[in-house]
């Protein structure tokens, strides 16, 4: 295939030009990501289990071996886990257990994802191409949610766009005929080693695929030798490989089989925990979760396929479609999966924006998927007070539902008349003002859903919290969320009722905490010993969609008396 349309040489200020997009695009994630970082309390039962991880590396010494409690947590590796650690040991501490500390990690990774989208647009196209592309996926409502949850998915994120900038500077300085240079040799390897100890091998399949992707199109191969795979591969093997013969020491190997063998290769063919889709799922699913770039990934994608000739074009197409192939074929499906795929999508949807979006018809219908997108995201806003009767955000949620309705009709006007940067940018804008409403204002306004924060804090008033009142653990008995678990400790006993009592009886816990549906079996095995409700905590338990009530038992004072 030739090596057609080579880089445009870089007009008169185009440097300042290309410094002020970037520092746009850096800033603009970034604030952007902070949406919900101090406001949102830990919802997500996958950011618990981590950051309890992460607290209990911190509260051993013990880096090498991952747990949850007393049991290993054989899932990711351990990448992550030293990340937030360094968070939360520079920024706060261990025993206050402030989630947000555990998530600082995940928004550098998405803005690290923003500024590598935006230098991969620029390098392949231009600057206007790269800051559109960097403002579209740092808004999309998938980044700015995963930016805000201690995950590896937006550090892996951050990872993948810097590994595939490299690989596509590399690739187009072969094709340009220029010398490819060692520097983004080792950042392609470098980037891989990271994610590799983040989340295994999925940045090195994407970038894998995306090679494959490449030589299947019939592309020459010249740009492999570029890749410095040699000395590459040493690189990665450094980084990864003391860690690994730890934890396999640590383990006896379990980590690997369970790691490889139960988690990454069985979501392959068994859908786990219940997360089943069909084929097709991530893109019914696009529309919604890239929301602000829901107007130009058809013709983003149509562009692209003309293009194709180009090596641009073909490497774009390289490192989304073999990977997406292969997320949509996998049985366990999550709608993050897809996302280190995005921001490829952001740089063709920018390059038809910068372009201008043809056929009319392409863009009309666009527009409108872009309009329908916007108002199924509006409804959303406006959900909560059906949900829940009481909630006294019910006219914040309905105010900011009516904008954002509106704004995105607006937006859509802009992109049926062909106006599609100006779309692009205001939809970006829009998306990001959407993270702040629903991240940072109206989800941690919603009580019910934050059960096990209001746990603590009612313990803390009572002078019962274990990891600040140096109290014996709290038994739990009907929930056992991991979101209680890290904010009472890793102590926490997850057991039943009658467990709970005779532990309770026998002072080896401070304090019960009965879910109703538990509270007969409890008092029958108190026994006559006498116990004081300390308070009453309702709500609702999203993740198996039911209604909690749980209340916290002490011994009452005859029974204490005498203890130390």
């Amino acid at each position: 295939m030739s090596d057609t349309n080579a880089a445009p040489r870089m007009k008169p200020g185009a440097p300042m030009t290309w410094r002020l997009s970037l520092f746009c695009v850096a800033s603009f994630a970034l604030v952007t990501a902070l949406a919900g970082l101090f406001a949102l309390p830990p919802l997500d039962r996958d950011e618990a289990r981590f950051a309890q991880a992460t607290a209990q590396m911190i509260e051993s010494g013990d880096y090498v071996t991952i747990r949850f409690q007393d049991r290993e947590r054989n899932k990711k590796p351990a990448g992550i886990h030293w990340l937030q650690a360094a968070s939360v040991t520079t920024l706060s501490s261990v025993e206050a257990r402030e989630i947000w500390a555990y998530r600082i990690p995940s928004v550098i990774g998405a803005v690290i994802a923003a500024i590598f989208t935006f230098l991969a647009g620029a390098r392949a196209y231009d600057a206007r191409t790269g800051l559109i592309a960097g403002l579209l996926l740092a808004s999309a409502p998938m980044v700015a949610a995963e930016a805000t949850i201690a995950k590896t998915d937006g550090v892996l994120l951050g990872l993948v766009a810097m590994a595939q900038y490299a690989f596509l500077h590399l690739f187009g300085a072969v094709r340009e005929g220029r010398k490819p240079g060692w520097p983004m040799a080792l950042a392609f390897w470098g980037a891989h080693g990271a994610a590799a100890l983040v989340k295994g091998p999925i940045a090195l399949m994407i970038s894998f695929l995306t090679g494959a992707g490449l030589a299947s199109s019939g592309w020459r191969l010249d740009w492999v030798r570029a890749l410095r795979p040699v000395t590459g591969s040493i690189l990665f093997i450094l980084m990864v490989l003391p860690w690994g013969f730890a934890i396999g020491l640590a383990t006896d190997g379990r980590f690997f089989a369970e790691a490889l063998g139960g988690d990454m290769l069985g979501k392959v063919g068994d859908a786990q925990e219940g997360h089943v889709g069909p084929p097709g799922y991530h893109t019914l699913l696009l529309a919604l979760l890239f929301w602000p770039a829901a107007a130009l990934i058809l013709p983003g994608l149509i562009q692209i396929w003309r293009e194709r000739a180009d090596w641009r074009a073909a490497f774009l197409l390289a490192w989304l479609v073999p990977a997406w192939i292969v997320f949509e074929i996998a049985a366990t499906k999550l709608p993050h999966y897809v996302m280190p795929l995005y921001p490829a999508l952001a740089i063709m949807a920018a390059r038809a924006a910068a372009s201008g979006v043809r056929p009319g018809w392409v863009r009309r219908a666009s527009a409108l998927l872009y309009a329908v997108a916007g108002l199924a995201m509006a409804a959303l806003l406006a959900l909560p007070p059906f949900v829940f009767s009481d909630t006294p955000l019910r006219a914040l949620c309905f105010a900011a539902a009516g904008i954002t309705g509106l704004a995105a009709l607006a937006i859509a006007v802009l992109f049926w008349r062909g106006r599609a940067v100006k779309g692009a940018i205001a939809a970006s804008f829009l998306a990001a003002l959407y993270a702040w409403t629903l991240l940072g204002a109206i989800l941690p306004g919603l009580a019910p859903l934050a059960i096990a924060p209001r746990l603590s804090a009612a313990l803390e008033l009572t002078d019962r919290r274990p990891i600040h009142d140096a109290r014996a653990p709290v038994a739990l008995a009907g929930y056992s969320e991991p979101s209680a678990v890290f904010l009472l400790g890793a102590d926490t006993m997850l057991i039943d009722a009658e467990d709970a009592a005779a532990r309770l009886r026998a002072g080896a816990v401070s304090a019960a905490i009965i879910e109703q549906r538990e509270e007969a079996a409890f008092r029958a095995s108190l026994k006559g010993a006498a116990v004081t409700p300390l308070a009453v905590i309702d709500g609702l338990n999203y993740s198996k969609g039911h209604q909690v009530t749980l209340t916290i038992y002490v011994l009452a004072p005859a029974e204490t008396s005498g203890g130390s």
